[in-house]
């Protein structure tokens, strides 16, 4: 853990104990953060999309300060709890659009493009697919094994690499692979299958 994850977890342990301080420094080192995973996420929008990388990662904080019965452990859970966080506010933007084709034509990230430990990589399918399609095959993938859905959130939705993982979700490593895999492969069937 660098200093910079140390202070934020030092942060996050004040802002529980009810300090007030504590929470203008938190949001100042998180937002950067945060407005960095939306952006990210957002790279590959179409222009008609109307949420911006601030609006996202404005209300994920919002969502994140507001849940004062969570206690996060650390930097890592606080981010993993963000992804779940830019997940839903991401699909509850596109349903309220009245998105009812498909997501609204608003793509993913190829599944191609998901590598082991960085987007980029070279295994997978080529396979594009919506933010809808992809929230809903999570949720069936969370039914067979939640662990793994928890991968794809994590990994996708908040930019954490495979050792941030393991530590957020207290598996090793190389189980956190496995599961990845493994996870990519059931996900692209699903998706294709949509397609």
């Amino acid at each position: 853990m660098n200093s910079t994850d140390a202070d934020i977890t030092a942060l996050l342990e004040r802002w529980r104990n009810g300090e007030k301080p504590a929470e203008d420094a938190l949001l100042r080192a998180v937002y950067p953060v945060l407005r960095d995973i939306a952006r990210a996420r957002l790279l590959r929008t179409p222009g008609d999309f109307t949420l911006s990388a601030t609006e996202l990662a404005n209300e994920t904080y919002a969502r994140l300060a507001g849940k004062k019965n969570i206690e996060y452990r650390d930097r890592t859970h606080f981010f993993a709890m963000a992804a779940r966080a830019i997940r839903y506010y991401v699909i509850d933007h596109v349903r309220a659009r009245g998105s009812e084709k498909r997501g609204g034509q608003l793509p993913f990230v190829p599944l191609h493009e998901l590598g082991a430990d960085e987007p980029g990589g070279s295994d997978g399918i080529d396979l594009r697919v919506d933010w809808l399609a992809v929230h809903a095959a999570l949720d069936a993938l969370e039914r067979i094994d939640h662990g793994c859905a928890q991968i794809v959130e994590l990994k996708f939705f908040s930019g954490l690499t495979l050792d941030e993982i393991a530590e957020a979700t207290g598996i090793s490593r190389a189980s956190v692979v496995r599961n990845w895999r493994f996870a990519k492969a059931w996900l692209a069937d699903q998706l294709q299958a949509l397609a």
